[in-house]
């Protein structure tokens, strides 16, 4: 089989073989184009397939890493996003981009772990001062923060 990352042209064409993929020569870069390929084709069931074979594979794999916790992003399934958006950060660190932790922040937000997700945002911050995204982000938080305190009463604030 041809290393599919040389020709992305054949993804399509080398996924189908009696129904299934053949997938045993694929590294983490074929998969994760041959995933974006089916997201882009709308067929998420044979992304997701294909994110399974691959992360069984390679779990410790940046790219598989990267597209597996959109897919899981994709599918509202932020428990997952941001379990593999940490492990990816903590691959990365320090050199993990703004757009990794913007990811791994919104999983934690949407997994309502709105104080996780400002300590993460404050972390990214000290690696991306000033960073406009994640400044926007922290003020966000800080003002989610500030109304949980307020709905809480003064008897539960510590």
């Amino acid at each position: 089989m041809p290393n599919l990352s040389n020709n992305p042209s054949i993804h399509a064409e080398c996924l189908a073989i009696n129904g299934m993929p053949d997938v045993s020569s694929f590294s983490p870069l074929d998969f994760r184009l041959a995933i974006a390929e089916q997201v882009k084709a709308d067929n998420i069931t044979m992304a997701e397939a294909l994110a399974d074979a691959g992360f069984s594979l390679f779990p410790e794999s940046e790219d598989l890493l990267v597209i597996c916790s959109l897919l899981a992003e994709l599918r509202h399934d932020w428990d997952t996003a941001a379990y593999l958006l940490e492990k990816l950060v903590a691959m990365q660190d320090p050199f993990s981009p703004p757009a990794t932790w913007q990811h791994y922040i919104r999983a934690l937000r949407c997994n309502c772990e709105p104080i996780k997700a400002s300590e993460m945002c404050q972390k990214a911050l000290q690696i991306h001062p000033g960073h406009e995204v994640l400044v926007e982000e922290a003020k966000s938080l800080s003002d989610w923060l500030g109304e949980c305190n307020l709905i809480a009463g003064p008897e539960t604030k510590q």
